[in-house]
């Protein structure tokens, strides 16, 4: 037997054990094993323990018949790709057009000649390991890629926290709000997975999520002066500054969202940041969008962030009871909170963070 530096198993299927050996012989003495088998059922009990690298299959055989067996073989995903050479004294065109739409790739003609077989067999492994060595290949540049993509999407989403941690800092009034503001919202998207109106809506990714993207709500303040509150006017920020600090803060993510990796968190601090204060009647900025227009993540931060706001002492105020701040929610529910999420957050205030 010669010496093979890349020995293959090859299966031989046919109904006669003289063509079996034939083959057998020609196929050891290439340094090859040869897997034998005289039924399409005896191939397929030999697969369940030793999977081929080839298989040549006689086409006319009693039960099912090779035809049937390479169809067979080229259903499953596990075998699809196994070489099928069809072993066969058939030379009709109507045969041959048959074998190859089942996804048969050569003939073997009978009676057998060696050079011809050890030729068309070396052929086919050639090409099949050329062709799992180019899928390996494509395998390990895809983990390498997906590695990279995500390295990057991780020290995005800590950047988006350490701009945050900026944010708060310049305003020593916080009371962490902004942490605050991320676990309640947590919270309120993981309650809404039990909401029919929303249980397609929110997976268990978006809630991880939007604990981050939410902690970036305010993320346009960091252009107001250190320690500063935005302006009241008659007791209301002032529209001018809140169409400020959404756009703002939506700019600043956009550009640090210009590389061709984009972490869900960062897409979703986007939409929070331009769109926390919509409202759901369509009175509120920046873009006056209304009901379910507005994303669902801004929806759900807008009701953390003024909750928060109602009870804290963010700007010197002496803020509001906790009783007194879920009235002041449930008072604007479909007018500037989505009533849905009112419902929710009715349930479950009391797990809610407040202080």
């Amino acid at each position: 037997m010669a010496e093979k530096k890349n020995p293959a198993k090859i299966l031989i299927v046919d109904d006669l054990s003289v063509n079996v050996k034939i083959l057998e012989n020609i196929i050891q003495a290439e340094g090859h094993e040869a897997l034998c088998a005289l039924s399409v059922q005896r191939a397929l009990d030999i697969m369940n323990q030793t999977m081929p690298q080839l298989i040549l299959s006689d086409f006319s055989m009693p039960g099912m018949n090779g035809l049937e067996f390479c169809k067979l073989l080229k259903s499953n995903p596990r075998t699809r790709e196994i070489p099928f050479i069809f072993i066969t004294v058939a030379n009709s065109g109507e045969d041959k057009r048959a074998a190859f739409e089942a996804g048969a790739v050569d003939f073997i003609p009978k009676p057998f000649e060696p050079i011809e077989v050890v030729m068309r067999v070396n052929n086919q492994l050639n090409s099949y390991r050329i062709k799992q060595e180019m899928e390996n290949y494509n395998r390990m540049m895809h983990r390498m890629v997906e590695e990279q993509k995500k390295q990057v999407l991780e020290e995005q989403e800590r950047v988006l926290l350490a701009l945050a941690k900026i944010v708060e800092r310049r305003n020593t009034n916080t009371d962490n709000h902004f942490e605050k503001v991320g676990h309640n919202s947590r919270l309120i998207a993981q309650s809404l997975q039990l909401v029919p109106e929303y249980e397609n809506l929110i997976t268990d990714e978006f809630v991880d999520t939007i604990s981050t993207a939410s902690v970036l709500h305010d993320i346009g303040d960091i252009f107001f002066n250190e320690g500063a509150a935005p302006q009241q006017e008659n007791g209301n920020i002032s529209m001018e500054e809140i169409r400020q600090h959404t756009e703002e803060g939506a700019k600043i993510l956009e550009e640090i969202n210009g590389g061709s990796h984009t972490s869900p968190a960062l897409n979703m601090a986007i939409l929070i940041a331009r769109n926390h204060h919509a409202n759901w009647d369509g009175s509120g900025y920046p873009e006056g969008l209304s009901g379910t227009d507005i994303p669902l993540e801004a929806r759900i931060t807008a009701v953390a962030n003024d909750f928060d706001a109602f009870l804290g002492h963010r700007h010197g105020g002496a803020g509001h009871t906790v009783e007194e701040s879920i009235r002041m929610i449930n008072d604007k529910s479909g007018t500037v909170y989505d009533p849905h999420i009112v419902d929710v957050f009715n349930k479950i205030y009391k797990q809610l963070r407040t202080e």
